[in-house]
């Protein structure tokens, strides 16, 4: 009896360790719930916006390359031996030559070229700045989505037990002859109608966190509810830093710069060089000095054409800094009748549709419940309010992902 008691204790055991290692796998594998703050550390580190980042650096570094001069060459050269033999004894030319060559520029051709690419590289590190917007906004979205779907879980939640509640009462009417079977099956097929939806609404609110591993850049991750700045929707900022339009103003300015540089390439560079023959050591006849200035002719249509590819590319840029700022003029214009409107149909919503949608409601199921009003009355009633109060929440979601555009647009911070 021992040996039972003490095999069963060791089975027991085993099942509790083994029961004790799945809730740890379970408990590991648990999406860990970031603070909306940690969420926004994490989106700025993000791939793409680090990849902007390398991507700017590495054009400051190309310009300071293609705005140098170059090194200076060293040049040694055997010079004026005879062909035959080859001594360095039956010509006074005969030497040895050390020389020194560097490119100077007549221009400041280079230090714009130089200017051009920091330039690009700032528009660039604008880009990756602008990006980190970008996806604290599509970050928003999704925070706004799983609002929605919260809100429509509690609506579709208290409808469930309210039409539960109905079917309850259905059942008593239908036993006491005052409705007919008909009835009580359109009611509960209503009743299976609102668990499907309850259960497809889940699943969306669950897609949610499918969407933050990008954003965020990991999977199984979750966002704290309660630290949540709902309250950045209600100010407004005095300083805005729209950062896509200064990288198309830099991009301008390094397109100028390059147009420049490309108007100073008709001047040509020049290349010095020296020279030291020794020969002191073969006859004592003495060394030999020279110097060469040397430049290109600017015959080929090299220089024409770049020039007239800087013009085009600077115009370039202009036009698309100019059309970018008349879409933001006209898109904050709409986003703003957008926001006025959506306040004023949700306006509407609270303050009289919705309050009347549930007083018939009630009026309706006290009504049904004394056998007064018929159940296709009743589900009216019910499927009525519930459009409505499902319309509040997409419309309020709706006003949320607008003022985020707005903010995005006009250079507003989307955090604390």
């Amino acid at each position: 009896m021992g040996k039972r008691i003490f095999g069963g204790l060791k089975v027991k055991s085993n099942i509790l360790v083994g029961l004790l290692f799945i809730t740890g796998i379970l408990h590991s594998s648990y999406a860990y719930s970031y603070s909306f703050n940690e969420a926004i550390e994490a989106i700025k580190s993000h791939d793409i916006v680090s990849s902007l980042e390398k991507k700017s650096k590495a054009l400051i570094e190309e310009g300071e390359s293609k705005g140098s001069w170059g090194d200076p060459m060293f040049r040694v050269a055997a010079k004026n031996y005879p062909k035959d033999s080859l001594k360095d004894n039956e010509t006074p030319m005969t030497g040895i030559e050390f020389g020194v060559a560097q490119k100077v520029a007549l221009t400041t051709k280079y230090g714009n070229i130089e200017d051009a690419f920091a330039a690009l590289g700032q528009a660039t590190k604008q880009e990756s700045e602008n990006k980190t917007q970008e996806l604290i906004r599509s970050f928003w979205e999704i925070l706004i989505e799983n609002k929605k779907l919260d809100e429509e879980i509690n609506i579709i939640n208290e409808n469930l037990n309210w039409i539960k509640n109905i079917l309850k009462v259905s059942k008593r009417l239908y036993a006491n002859g005052k409705i007919s079977q008909q009835a009580l099956l359109d009611i509960q097929i209503r009743k299976s109608e609102l668990e499907a939806l309850l259960s497809n609404t889940e699943y969306e609110s669950k897609q949610q966190l499918d969407k933050l591993s990008y954003v965020l850049g990991k999977k199984n991750e979750s966002i704290s509810k309660e630290t949540i700045p709902w309250t950045i929707f209600k100010r407004s900022e005095n300083e805005t830093k729209d950062l896509k339009e200064l990288s198309l103003k830099s991009k301008l300015i390094a397109k100028s710069k390059m147009l420049t540089a490309k108007k100073l390439a008709y001047v040509p560079d020049l290349t010095v060089s020296v020279g030291y023959t020794k020969r002191s050591n073969i006859d004592d006849k003495g060394d030999f000095v020279s110097a060469m200035v040397s430049f290109p002719l600017p015959f080929s249509g090299q220089k024409y054409s770049g020039h007239s590819q800087a013009v085009f590319e600077k115009a370039s840029a202009e036009k698309t800094l100019a059309n970018y700022q008349k879409f933001k003029r006209s898109e904050q214009d709409r986003l703003i009748h957008q926001i006025e409107k959506l306040n004023s149909e949700l306006k509407i919503l609270n303050e009289r549709t919705i309050k009347f949608a549930e007083n018939s409601r009630k009026i309706t199921s006290k009504s049904y419940s004394l056998g007064d009003s018929s159940y296709i009355e009743l589900l009216q009633s019910e499927l009525k309010l519930q459009s409505l109060l499902l319309k509040r929440s997409k419309l309020s979601a709706a006003l949320l992902k607008t003022k985020a555009k707005y903010k995005y647009l006009i250079g507003e911070k989307l955090y604390e």
